[in-house]
């Protein structure tokens, strides 16, 4: 699992009204193992921007990424897809869970699409971290905004994923619950020696960063 993540010259940009537009500027970067990275900036600085780029569901315009030896950027779309599946675990703005499915159930899913059996007794154990040992049967519409980014932490957390990428994963919370999740990145970043990118705003995760990266609009 300990191999750090490194951008080579990534950059991107998009057509608009036929001119080209850079939603983020040349980046060079080398994100370490057991380090929780935090990437702030102001709004149109490319930071969702890099995260996609990160979890190989964007091209980057130009550059290259590197995990370890693995030339991310070379993988066939299978070859990206599995890769994916296998090292990424992500965390949005909004929680995306289902409806109709109870937090546990929640874990068992994340488990199956992963498949591994050890992800459903560890992420029943993040769940209990996080606060939210007694709402395994509750459904999201029970649950607060806070409570919900709370199980989609303990969901991307349940493998134990080489890389984990969240984009303001304690927007939703309150003070104290932002500080535990925020301490929870950086201990698992370092117990489990993998690569953390947490896109945010928030001080409770630029006080628990070890490494912060500040992009300018491009």
């Amino acid at each position: 699992m300990s191999a750090a993540l490194i951008l080579d010259h990534i950059s991107h940009s998009v057509l608009e009204a036929g001119a080209e537009k850079r939603t983020l500027a040349m980046l060079n970067r080398r994100f370490e193992p057991g380090v929780l990275n935090v990437v702030g900036g102001p709004s149109g600085a490319g930071k969702t921007t890099l995260l996609s780029i990160l979890s190989l569901t964007v091209q980057a315009t130009q550059g290259m990424i590197l995990f370890g030896e693995t030339n991310l950027t070379a993988l066939k779309p299978a070859a990206t897809k599995e890769w994916r599946r296998r090292h990424i675990g992500m965390v949005f703005q909004t929680s995306r869970l289902v409806n109709l499915m109870s937090v546990r159930e929640h874990i068992l899913l994340s488990a199956r699409i992963r498949g591994s059996g050890a992800a459903i007794s560890e992420g029943l154990k993040r769940l209990k971290d996080f606060g939210l040992g007694d709402k395994l049967d509750a459904r999201p519409g029970q649950l607060s905004g806070g409570e919900k980014q709370r199980v989609a932490l303990a969901q991307a957390l349940s493998f134990d994923p080489p890389v984990l990428l969240a984009d303001e994963p304690t927007a939703a919370l309150d003070q104290q619950n932002a500080e535990l999740v925020a301490q929870s990145l950086r201990a698992y970043a370092r117990e489990k020696q993998a690569v953390v990118i947490c896109v945010s705003h928030d001080r409770a995760l630029f006080d628990a960063a070890d490494d912060i990266l500040k992009l300018e609009k491009a």
